[in-house]
């Protein structure tokens, strides 16, 4: 029974009890000493044991009963998990795959309720430090990283507490014996078919007779070094994150060539952000694996809600590293991972109209098809507000008319790429801007001159490759074109060899323009 306690309540715990000898230590030695505490007994009694799951309940309604306990029992089904549990001979305690998962998630549920409708502020298990050691075995035949191989976490986001887990089974028995302090032992523990069964009555005693006694322990120990390596390698991880992910603006005034994406913002979500998100390659690459896994993990999880499994993680890395240069993955949930050159992405995978993922060939053909149908006429030198194109916002054009320019100054002003000079006898006017289509072809300026005068010149597409230009970014950019449709300029990419400034150059067009992002 636990000590009176005088002063209020500060606060409330639900305790998982079964009956079992551990559960039970937990409520007597443990949670019974802490002070101005409130505890509420949850027990599900799933019936499969018939009059054994009968006395286990009893057991727990007698201590709640001698402690001044709450206690709330939970009955899944009229008469248990019976029905659910019997094997095709009919007889009792054939269990089929899967019935530990779906005991788990009831117990699980019942307890998260009680702890709601109790006020509790956590709900204490009864895991064990010979648990611990189980569950790293299991996971290290599973194939587990080290988040895995960490075990049983001490406590978790959710509210569950694990008071005993670094109390070895041990010395609860050699407590509750001394004591004289009665208990339940459920007879399906030693059940082999399941694992952890076989792993404690078969694999353990195995390895003790193999390695000692104390190889539990160390085996512990390890769990804890892995703990403390996971705790690192997240905190490298948000580090570097913090340092070389990029989201979109919040103001979402982004980069957002990813057209049909969604501002995806999850109300209260740790990762709140807008897309794409964007990270660099090469500083990546140069990352040890156990980091960079780690890295895709949490961008993963925190930011587009998925959590890959370790296939996808390793499919996800090695797709940063070798991948093709405008290779495109499915991650899960909507969200892609795109490569483009120097840089990855993840965004939210394009939709048809019908809200389905489109495939990359029936995407294709709509943008085109839009895209040739916009063509905005330059009448003359002036200013020009031209709707978006290729998801860069309105875009300005300034047309100026000038006399002789010489070749140097030329050269400075069209150095960055947002503005070009043209002698004005050689264009063919009207002017006029489109979008790039797929299929143009150039007559480059200068060393990238190629093609012959029967094509019309260079494919635009093999220029843009070997600039490294990727893919969502080549089609729907505005180009430049004359009369007779010539494309004269690509801003930002290069110029045609058309109307070129020379010393016989008496009157000038100087172009230039702004996107609005």
């Amino acid at each position: 029974m636990p000590p009176e306690e005088k002063g209020p309540i500060q606060r409330v715990i639900v305790a998982a009890v079964s009956g079992g000898p551990d559960s039970v230590y937990l409520l007597l030695a443990k949670l019974a000493r802490e002070k101005r505490t409130r505890v509420v007994i949850g027990h599900v009694n799933y019936g499969t044991r018939g009059d054994e799951s009968a006395k286990d309940q009893k057991l727990v309604e007698y201590i709640g009963k001698r402690c001044r306990y709450e206690t709330e029992i939970f009955v899944p089904v009229k008469g248990g998990m019976t029905a659910d549990t019997r094997g095709a001979s009919g007889t009792r305690g054939s269990f089929p795959a899967g019935f530990e998962k779906k005991a788990r998630e009831i117990r699980y549920r019942f307890l998260r309720n009680l702890s709601v409708n109790s006020g509790a502020e956590a709900i204490a298990l009864a895991h064990t430090a010979d648990d611990q050691v189980e569950t790293i075995l299991m996971r290290v035949f599973e194939g587990a990283g080290i988040g895995g191989l960490k075990g049983i976490p001490r406590a978790s986001g959710d509210g569950i507490v694990r008071p005993i887990l670094d109390v070895w089974k041990e010395d609860i028995m050699d407590y509750l014996k001394k004591r004289k302090i009665p208990y339940r032992i459920d007879r399906s523990n030693a059940d082999t078919r399941f694992e952890r069964n076989w792993i404690r009555r078969v694999l353990i005693p195995l390895l003790e007779e193999r390695y000692g006694k104390a190889v539990k322990k160390r085996i512990f120990t390890l769990g804890e070094r892995f703990r403390e390596l996971d705790d690192y390698l997240d905190a490298e991880a948000s580090r570097w994150i913090l340092r070389n992910v990029r989201s979109a603006p919040k103001d979402g005034r982004a980069e957002r060539k990813d057209r049909n994406v969604p501002s995806t913002r999850k109300k209260d979500s740790p990762g709140d952000c807008l897309f794409p998100i964007t990270l660099k390659r090469s500083s990546f690459a140069r990352l040890p694996t156990v980091l960079r896994i780690r890295i895709l993990q949490k961008i993963s999880f925190e930011r587009l809600g998925v959590a890959p499994n370790e296939r996808l993680l390793a499919t996800m890395d090695r797709a940063l590293l070798s991948g093709r240069p405008s290779a495109t993955w499915k991650i899960g949930k909507g969200f892609e991972l795109v490569n483009r050159y120097e840089e990855a992405r993840f965004v939210a995978a394009l939709r048809d109209r019908h809200g389905k993922a489109a495939s990359k060939t029936r995407r294709g053909f709509e943008e085109r098809r839009t895209k040739e149908e916009e063509s905005y006429p330059l009448s003359g030198p002036g200013k020009y507000t031209l709707p978006s194109m290729g998801g860069t916002g309105k875009t300005t054009i300034v047309w100026e008319g000038k006399e002789k320019i010489s070749l140097s100054r030329a050269r400075r002003l069209t150095a960055k790429g947002d503005a070009e000079v043209f002698d004005e006898a050689g264009l063919t006017l009207p002017l006029t801007v489109r979008p790039l289509r797929a299929g143009d072809r150039i007559r480059p300026f200068g060393r990238e001159a190629g093609g012959n005068a029967r094509d019309g010149g260079k494919k635009v597409k093999e220029i843009l490759i070997d600039r490294k230009i990727p893919r969502d970014d080549r089609w729907g950019r505005p180009v430049v074109c004359d009369a007779k449709g010539a494309i004269l300029w690509i801003p930002g990419v290069l110029r045609s060899a058309r109307a070129p400034v020379t010393a016989e150059t008496r009157q000038t067009a100087l172009l230039r323009i702004r996107s609005a992002k």
